[in-house]
């Protein structure tokens, strides 16, 4: 699978991150995810619901302090072979102690053969958002591909902390 998006925002690092772009002054970031198996290979039949449990479930990227609450799906669309859902939620500040509204968009494509989606989620708090944030987000989720890679002869032996290409 081959992945690609632009953000504003720089690389993440540190323990918890994967893929993640992030303002760490602000909290705006983008994040890639792969959803479970579908058991279907066509996008349109999965339920906008179905991404929101893969993103809020008990090990999803916004539970780390709790299951997310006020969760609310604003829109949900089909673009160009890719879900793209809007929604809203409220999460729980670590350092605050208190729940904070966030507004968050993804896009979610499905390659051709897979019954597994990959996900793009662009989120800022819901104050941010509406002072400019949402066209940032917007930017980054509009940037996004997903494909399949191509097919190679290549072959990959690993051994313990060794690995040959």
């Amino acid at each position: 699978m081959l992945v690609s998006f632009r953000s504003p925002w720089s690389l993440a690092k540190g323990t918890v991150f994967d893929v993640e772009t992030r303002d760490s002054k602000t909290g705006d970031s983008a994040f890639l995810s792969v959803t479970e198996h579908t058991n279907t290979k066509d996008l349109t039949k999965i339920p906008p619901s179905f991404f929101l449990e893969q993103l809020f479930a008990p090990t999803g990227r916004f539970s780390f302090y709790g299951a997310p609450t006020n969760v609310k799906i604003k829109s949900s669309n089909i673009v160009d072979g890719k879900m793209i859902i809007q929604f809203s939620f409220s999460n729980l500040s670590q350092s605050t102690n208190s729940e904070i509204p966030r507004t968050a968009i993804m896009v979610a494509s499905m390659p051709e053969g897979l019954d597994q989606a990959v996900m793009l989620v662009g989120s800022s708090t819901t104050t941010r958002w509406n002072k400019g944030a949402e066209a940032a987000i917007k930017s980054t989720i509009d940037s996004f591909n997903a494909s399949l890679s191509p097919k190679t002869s290549m072959k990959v032996r690993v051994k313990e902390n060794e690995y040959q290409f």
